[in-house]
């Protein structure tokens, strides 16, 4: 009967322990993963959104800057010299920029002290000073007469506008960068994106090396045919460059169609254009064009490079929005299965755990407790009148007969400990007896003894205690000797002994100490009494004392406590006999023979 109810616990135990830990365990460890799985791709599906629209931001002021040297190139190359209609569309090109670069750099605000982005804002500030720079200098150039428009001139006030863009570049590969990261399956549309804006960039920059030429309505110079091949010739990179990223992965059809869009319009009609004027700019410089006239034919089909831009964007935005939306449907089904398969299993173990291991596993844990002297683990609740129920109350039966006889031993050893404490405790001043100093002291000294180390004993009365007692009671003597003893014990080192000998005598050993230690420690003990004012009652004025101290020392009086403590006594009434409120040292072993022989 005693083998049967234990093989059947542990039996229950065990299977409990198989389905709350295992099953519940397992389940929510994997269902744990699959959500932080999906969470993390749904931050970076949110990050890789933000971060192409605010590639978005930035590729577009680019975009206005770009577009804004078309107009200043017009204006710069208008012989009659106030044109309203170049006059208007530069206003409108600079009107476009200001609303760009503002939300540039709004963007970059955004991100507060975000440390990655600080090159981008210092980069920000001396894009908009040099883009001030850079009107001034084309609206001075346009504001003189065409015969006073010196070629040098108009070549730095479009170099000026040329050199805008590139300032813009680090935001733009940040924002890139922080997209590809994000997600590393928009790295296609996202850098195919970022090479169209740069060859957006390079052919209006192809365009605006033509125009001092064109102003002039003379052949390129030697400097100009040079730029004129370098820029060709990233066009052409950019150009083989964008058709692999438009290759790669799974184009959609409106990408396809906007690279052949582009295809058409600008490496088509607009290099014809290009190559016509260059052809004329190679041999007598009869271009038949002037730069408005140019810009109007060439600015449009610049287009077609943006529109590609536009749909890759467009593209990385609708794959960052399909993952999110992904993901969140995931993260739904994962939330909602959890919740159903998690209140199956608990509501299973929960039956399980009321009506048969609760009982049985509270029962077991509280016999054990009490066998270990643990009573705080609870009682289970008996549900019926059965076996369970018996062993309840026979538990809690023991458990009543436990705390009965623990209490009464606690009672017994605070007893014990309550008498212990005052068989070696001072009552009045709570500082050890003589009883306990002398075993104490007893035990310090055979130590010092044996490592050879310095002890000092102090003994110290209280000076005219008597009078104290007759002229303001008992009441008050009693309070002065707790101050006294409150001054002595903050005075004491870490290891030093004091007792209350008896009536306004004290004791205190100090140890690992040296003569002339011991009578500094003895002055700033007495001075510490001498100054402190001792209330004793309203009505009264505030006690003040002084004491005597006597000491002696292991190094001049030997390892003997009571050797000791008879010099120190010797040396505590010669202070008393020469004025009190004073330390007095004991005197060696050869002066005190000598006195004795001298009386």
């Amino acid at each position: 009967m005693t083998d049967s109810p234990r093989h059947l616990t542990l039996s229950l135990r065990g299977w409990f322990r198989l389905i709350a830990v295992g099953l519940v365990l397992v389940v929510m460890l994997g269902v744990a993963r699959f959500v932080m799985l999906e969470l993390a791709q749904f931050e970076r599906a949110a990050q890789g959104m933000q971060a192409v629209g605010k590639l978005r931001v930035a590729l577009v002021a680019a975009e206005m800057v770009s577009r804004e040297r078309g107009p200043t190139n017009g204006v710069l190359g208008d012989a009659s010299a106030g044109d309203p209609t170049l006059r208007a569309a530069l206003s409108q090109a600079r009107a476009r920029t200001d609303r760009a670069v503002a939300d540039f750099q709004r963007v970059l605000s955004q991100e507060g002290d975000n440390p990655r982005y600080q090159q981008a804002r210092r980069d920000a500030s001396t894009f908009h000073l040099a883009l001030r720079q850079a009107r001034a200098s084309a609206d001075q150039q346009a504001s003189q007469p065409w015969a006073q428009r010196s070629p040098p001139g108009i070549r730095d006030s479009v170099r000026g506008m040329v050199e805008l863009v590139p300032r813009l570049a680090p935001a733009i590969t940040l924002f890139a960068d922080e997209a590809q990261h994000s997600d590393p399956r928009l790295a296609a549309s996202v850098w195919g994106a970022r090479m169209s804006a740069e060859l957006r960039e390079y052919a209006g920059l192809l365009g605006s090396l033509f125009t001092p030429a064109l102003t002039r309505q003379e052949p390129f110079s030697v400097e100009e045919r040079d730029a004129i091949e370098r820029v060709k010739g990233r066009i052409e990179e950019l150009h083989h460059l964008i058709g692999l990223r438009v290759g790669q992965g799974n184009p959609s059809d409106a990408i396809l169609a906007s690279h052949a869009a582009m295809e058409q319009d600008y490496f088509g009609a607009a290099a014809r254009l290009l190559e016509a004027v260059q052809a004329a700019g190679r041999s007598d410089g009869r271009y038949g064009l002037t730069p408005a006239a140019f810009a109007q034919q060439y600015v449009p089909r610049m287009d077609a490079i943006l529109a590609l831009r536009d749909v890759l964007l467009e593209d990385a935005e609708r794959r960052s929005a399909q993952t999110r939306d992904q993901s969140r449907e995931s993260l739904a089904w994962l939330v909602a299965l959890t919740a159903l398969l998690l209140g199956l299993v608990l509501g299973m173990l929960h039956l399980t755990r009321q009506r048969i291991i609760l009982p049985l596993s509270q029962a077991a844990h509280a016999l054990h407790a009490l066998g270990s002297g643990d009573f705080s683990p609870p009682l289970p609740v008996a549900r019926a009148d059965d076996e369970i129920s018996a062993v309840i109350g026979g538990i809690a039966a023991l458990r009543q007969q436990s705390l009965a006889r623990i209490e009464l031993e606690r009672e017994r050893d605070k007893l014990i400990e309550t008498l212990r404490a005052q068989s070696t405790t001072d009552f009045l001043t709570q500082l050890p007896n003589r009883r306990a100093f002398f075993e104490a002291a007893q035990a310090e000294m055979a130590r010092a003894q044996r490592h050879g180390f310095g002890l000092v004993v102090l003994l110290m009365d209280v000076d005219h205690f008597k009078r104290v007692n007759d002229s303001r009671g008992h009441t008050a003597g009693d309070l002065a000797l707790v101050s006294v003893a409150q001054v002595l014990r903050q005075s004491l080192r870490q290891g030093d002994l004091s007792a209350r000998l008896g009536g306004e005598e004290f004791v205190a050993l100090l140890s690992h100490c040296s003569p002339d230690a011991g009578v500094a420690f003895a002055e700033r003990l007495r001075e510490a009494i001498q100054a402190q004012a001792v209330d004793v009652g309203a009505g009264q004025e505030p006690l003040h004392l002084t004491v005597s101290i006597g000491l002696a020392d292991s190094l001049h009086h030997g390892h003997e406590l009571d050797a000791l403590l008879a010099c120190a006594d010797d040396a505590m009434y010669r202070a008393k006999r020469m004025g009190r409120n004073r330390t007095e040292r004991a005197r060696p072993p050869a002066d005190v023979s000598e006195s004795a022989r001298l009386l």
